[in-house]
């Protein structure tokens, strides 16, 4: 029978997904995830944007 068990010191195998490695993060490699459309979000005070002048909570139901 093997003991499973780590030390806390032990460096662990494997290794943690979604972060880059240390020698992509050395290389400069970049992920680009493609072109994200920039829109204005409308706040609760902001100006309802049909023109009426009111404000956008006053035109909510």
């Amino acid at each position: 029978m093997t003991n499973w068990k780590r030390s806390a010191f032990e460096p662990s195998s494997k290794r943690r997904r979604g972060y880059p490695s240390e020698t992509s993060v050395k290389r400069g490699y970049r992920v680009v995830h493609g072109d994200k459309e920039l829109q204005e979000k409308l706040g609760n005070s902001d100006l309802c944007p049909c023109g009426s002048g009111r404000s956008f909570q006053a035109m909510l139901p």
